[in-house]
């Protein structure tokens, strides 16, 4: 665990301390995506398999309306709307509906992200999902929590006894080059997940459930809350580089120290790390 200080959270114009806000808001947006899980949705595409719904927009647009009601000079960064700049130095860092694709098929693996940064310091995140009543929360400085209680990375130290988890994103190129990295290391390993939401993989990585995740093609909103979680929790993350990992990585490593040496190591040369 970190043993930093616990960075200094923004105190709402109502004087309600700002994780306070923040895990009131995450919890009320899970609750319209579940009101919503199994209705009609209006869907559109940003890309080839890139999507957005209805719901992702109404729910952003509800989180950042609340939270700007109790923190007006704060700036917002979120996926579906135009960025906000701040007049307080803090940033607020919203992906209401992280893995949409699930979402809309009805599969119950999704959250929601709220992450708050001053500057390029991630103070807080949190990845909330509803489906499980599940909330990851970590503020800088102040350990990595499930539901309130204490979690930590995995503590297996190699490759062949590890589950790693990742996701393709949608680039094809760049998915093709992942798939080609799980069969060079393929069979020395005790199995691969595809998660289908980036926020819920780092999640679990900083819970021990999984032993990495890995990801190449990611936005701010995506990374956000694993910036604080996965390094309260023990963890290393960091880019496909070997670069500390910030709000302007694009690709992520997150597990314990040990692991992520083996990994960069038998993964050196490969194409997904160019």
């Amino acid at each position: 665990m970190n043993n930093e200080t616990p960075a200094i959270l923004p105190i709402s114009r109502f004087g309600l301390p700002g994780l306070e806000v923040a895990l009131r808001v995450a919890e009320e947006a899970g609750q319209t995506l579940m009101d919503r899980l199994h209705s009609e949705k209006q869907v559109s595409y940003k890309g080839r398999a890139n999507l957005v719904s209805d719901v992702d927009k109404l729910v952003e647009r509800r989180i950042i309306e609340e939270l700007h009601r109790e923190f007006p000079d704060d700036g917002f960064l979120a996926e579906e709307s135009e960025s906000v700049p701040s007049n307080s130095g803090y940033t607020w860092i919203v992906d209401p509906l992280d893995g949409t694709r699930n979402y809309v098929q009805e599969i119950p693996f999704f959250c929601v992200i709220i992450a708050l940064a001053k500057g390029d310091d991630v103070l807080m995140g949190l990845t909330y999902d509803p489906v499980r009543g599940e909330m990851f929360q970590a503020v800088k400085g102040g350990g990595a929590f499930l539901n309130g209680k204490p979690i930590s990375v995995s503590d297996k130290p190699e490759l062949d006894d590890a589950l790693l988890s990742y996701d393709l994103g949608y680039v094809d190129e760049k998915a093709s080059t992942a798939i080609e990295l799980l069969l060079h290391l393929w069979p020395n390993l005790q199995g691969t997940r595809i998660m289908g939401s980036a926020g819920l993989g780092l999640a679990y990585a900083a819970c021990g459930r999984t032993d990495m995740y890995f990801h190449h093609n990611l936005a701010p909103w995506d990374v956000a809350a694993g910036l604080v979680l996965v390094p309260e929790a023990g963890g290393v993350i960091t880019d496909k580089y070997k670069t500390p990992a910030s709000l302007k990585s694009e690709s992520i490593i997150a597990s314990r120290s040990g692991l992520h040496a083996r990994f960069l190591e038998a993964t050196e040369g490969l194409a997904w790390r160019q």
